[in-house]
């Protein structure tokens, strides 16, 4: 079945004329770029990719394994090939023997820029190890809005095998850790444990998936969250009216005429430190959730992603 043919809501944008021509660290900026492009996939400077590319060390001249992965603070929508950090990966593997425990685990992060392959000052994401200790090649770390929909449920570990029973998946859950050396560890036991599991949902945070060429760990996660998606749909048309409560209250015919006179207003109290340009949504979705009885209720837990 062709790739397109699996998804309801999102599109394969890949283009094998335009792959044909790269090279590995650009087709990994290309696959960064397509991802990270659309909003469904990943929130804007949300979640980091990575690649483990053969090449020569300026050093020795031998082949060395380098991982290529998101700088920190970038975002993959339009990142370019400078914006990522290339470390080596057998000294990021040699890092396991200087962990010392959960307690100890903020200095790792100064081990990262000694793994540094050539003269790349790039900072390294603070997600580094949880790429690393993964076996596969190709890895994206994203946060789509159906993916968090599920990690953050409180009943979501039963949903995700529910999710596996519908869609022939095999994703398997990690409890709620915040990123770091300690959860790169519980990554690569869990998927010792389960080798032949083809994601991770992170608890609260979000969704792991690869593949062994660029190409296919496009397709493998635009078809996992286009699938998300469809499930999250699903149990969103059944609960239709009792969505959020039901309804508490109906949109004013004259509502886009008064955000238009309000929003001046807000706009310039939010802006007393920094100058800030708003955005403003009157979509179906939007307007379901403001006159809801749990609206105001729910919109004062703050996100429900870190």
């Amino acid at each position: 079945m062709k790739t397109q043919e699996k998804l309801r809501y999102l599109e394969d944008r890949w283009d094998d004329r335009v792959a044909k021509t790269l090279d590995d660290a650009e087709l990994l900026r290309y696959r960064s770029n397509l991802l990270g492009s659309d909003l469904r996939i990943t929130n804007f400077g949300g979640g980091n990719t990575s690649s483990k590319i053969s090449d020569t060390d300026p050093l020795d001249g031998t082949k060395k394994s380098v991982m290529w992965i998101k700088g920190s603070g970038g975002d993959i929508g339009s990142i370019q090939r400078k914006g990522f950090a290339t470390l080596y990966l057998e000294k990021l593997h040699a890092l396991i023997g200087r962990y010392r425990g959960l307690d100890a685990e903020d200095e790792m992060v100064e081990m990262y820029p000694l793994c540094a392959f050539g003269n790349n000052t790039v900072a390294a994401s603070i997600d580094t190890p949880l790429h690393a200790f993964l076996p596969f090649k190709h890895i994206d770390h994203l946060h789509p809005d159906w993916g968090i929909a599920l990690a953050a449920a409180a009943n979501g570990r039963e949903k995700m095998e529910e999710f596996n029973r519908t869609y022939g998946h095999k994703l398997i859950w990690l409890p709620w850790q915040r990123p770091g050396f300690e959860l790169a560890m519980m990554l690569r036991d869990a998927v010792k444990q389960v080798p032949d599991c083809d994601g991770i949902v992170l608890g609260g945070h979000g969704l792991f998936t690869w593949g062994d060429t660029q190409r296919q760990c496009y397709v493998n996660t635009i078809a996992m969250i286009d699938q998300l998606g469809q499930f999250v749909s699903e149990h969103v048309e059944r609960r239709g009216a009792h969505l959020f409560g039901g309804n508490r209250t109906t949109t004013l015919e004259n509502h886009l005429s008064l955000a238009h006179e309000i929003f001046p207003f807000v706009r310039g109290r939010v802006s007393a430190k920094q100058r800030l340009i708003g955005s403003f949504s009157a979509s179906s979705e939007v307007l379901r959730f403001t006159n809801s009885v749990d609206a105001a209720k729910l919109s004062h837990l703050g996100t429900s992603c870190p």
